[in-house]
């Protein structure tokens, strides 16, 4: 059974699993005396969203996405066509993500993630301001720019830009923007791919250069 908040509208092909939540309305319409119409969900074309998957209002899904179990998409958020959501992604509001991506992890409100991209990771706010009210807080989110990965268990913090064509590596942490073709590892340490000696990465690099 499927709990469905305001109008849903699903592409030709799509296929829904076993108790999901579809354009569940934003916590500002909740607290509304009058809290009006939620915005459209929209599910492209032969999409499949698997079970306990929860997408609020407004979330814009492409065509051929797959959405695997327990994935939760905030409010005003888009995924590009082909891409894959796993691993019990929780997307929060606002989130650009483009298409043929692969997705799992924490990533914060309003962060932008480029077609073709990995981020199994974390994208957070710095949280520098825990003394002010939650909604009146508006900080910059990191950007994951095209053909780049965010390795399993890494961190990128604030209003950073990462890539194109980088690599962040499993647990590493990021705090400052990674220039294009460059490897990060431990705590902000950037390696320019043409420097790189590890063999882990050498065909990445070398796919990096034919693409130049």
């Amino acid at each position: 059974m499927n709990a469905g908040y305001g109008q849903v509208i699903t592409g030709v092909g799509t296929r829904l699993g076993e108790h999901c939540v579809l354009g569940c309305p934003k916590e500002a319409r909740l607290r509304a005396a009058d809290p009006g119409q939620t915005s459209p969900l929209r599910i492209g074309d032969r999409s499949l969203i698997f079970h306990h998957v929860v997408l609020y209002e407004g979330v814009r899904i492409g065509d051929d996405v797959v959405i695997e179990d327990r994935v939760r998409i905030g409010y005003d958020s888009t995924v590009g066509d082909r891409t894959r959501m796993v691993y019990g992604a929780y997307v929060c509001d606002c989130v650009a993500i483009g298409a043929d991506a692969r997705v799992s992890g924490f990533v914060c409100d309003g962060s932008m993630i480029g077609d073709r991209s990995t981020v199994m990771g974390e994208l957070v706010h710095e949280y520098t301001r825990p003394h002010q009210e939650w909604w009146e807080v508006d900080e910059e989110p990191p950007v994951i720019e095209a053909d780049t990965v965010v390795g399993y268990g890494a961190r990128v913090v604030g209003g950073v830009r990462i890539g194109p064509c980088s690599y962040v590596a499993a647990g590493a942490v990021v705090t400052r923007d990674v220039p294009p073709e460059h490897v990060a590892t431990g705590v902000n340490n950037l390696t320019a791919a043409s420097d790189w000696k590890g063999e882990r990465l050498k065909a990445l690099i070398e796919y990096w250069i034919t693409r130049r």
